[in-house]
Parts: structure tokens; sequence; C-alpha cells
């Protein structure tokens, strides 16, 4: 009687490794399938403009790409927009620091963009961007640089709301109607 418990206690155990090593050939399986899925969950989408294209047409410059980091509110975007644009996996695309002033007589001086960012504020189809005085060396500048630096917010902006969102800039309390360029 001992040894057939002793020939079922080896037959269990067996069993109990061989389903052990079938569970965590499963598991392996759905880990590896899923881990590049998991890695493009964790980027977010925005528009940045792409430089090449810029300089050759002026046209169709806006690009959707990826940056590290999954925000889920549009202010986490927007702040992830102006902080991490640097870090997109394409280096042709421009992003919002002092570099994209250089031609630009404001250039002197300035800090990147998010320095001067105060957060959105968000009315029905309304979106707000709230800018402190200095961030008019970007937004109140040469033509060609506010459609660098306005496109990508707006364009990005757009693409986590709905396509008819009206977006203003709030520079210092005061919602900014025109501008010089």
């Amino acid at each position: 009687m001992e040894a057939r418990e002793d020939h079922f206690s080896l037959a269990r155990s067996v069993i109990l490794c061989l389903v052990r090593a079938m569970n965590i050939r499963i598991v392996m399986a759905i880990l590896l399938a899923t881990c590049p899925f998991v890695t493009a969950l964790a980027d977010t989408k925005v528009v940045l403009p792409h430089s090449q294209r810029f300089a050759d047409t002026g046209r169709d410059f806006l690009l959707e790409t990826t940056i590290p980091g999954d925000f889920k509110t549009l202010e986490g975007i927007v702040w992830g927009l102006l902080t991490l644009s640097s870090q997109c996996a394409d280096k042709q695309f421009s992003y919002f620091f002092p570099d994209a002033l250089s031609s630009s007589s404001q250039g002197e001086g300035a800090q990147p963009l998010y320095m001067y960012f105060r957060g959105l504020r968000r009315d029905g189809r309304k979106v707000i961007l709230r800018f402190t005085d200095d961030a008019n060396r970007y937004l109140n500048n040469t033509a060609a640089i506010q459609e660098l630096v306005k496109g990508p917010l707006e364009a990005t902006i757009r693409l986590h709301t709905n396509k008819s969102t009206t977006i203003y800039y709030e520079i210092d309390g005061q919602i900014v109607e025109e501008w010089d360029a």
C-alpha cells in the first residue's frame, strides 16, 4: 500500500510539474505576444513640424508622431508635447526649445516654451492655452515661427478632442485676438 502511495505521490508531482511548466509556457507566450502593445500604449500621439518638409515646401509639414508617456488629460498631453517633443523617435521633427527661435531676434535669452506655460482651461469646445508674457517670443513672432509653434499645439489638441475645437491663447490673463505677424 505504501509503495502505491509513493507511486501516486510521484505521479502527482510529475503531473503538477508538467502543468506548472505548461502554465509558465502559456504565460510567457501571452507576455511575449502583448509586450509590443504595452510599449505602444506607453506613448502619446502628438503632432510636430517636420523640419525638412517645412524647409522644402512650407506645406504639409505637420506630421503625427509619438512622445514617451501615456498622458490621460488634455493638459498633460500639451505639457508632454512642450516638454518631451525632443524625445520623439524621429529626430527630423522640430520642437519647442529656444533653437526654434535661433533665426529670430527674440531668441536671445529665451527659455523653452514650457517655462512660460501656465496650463489650459476648457469651456465646451473652447480650449484656452494660458501663458506668461514671455511666451510672446514664440507665439507672437514671425509668421513662420508662429506656424511652427502654434500649428503643432493646435493640431495635437484637435487630435485628442473634437476637430471643431476652437483654440485661444491667453497671455497674462488676457485672451489674444490678433497677432502681429
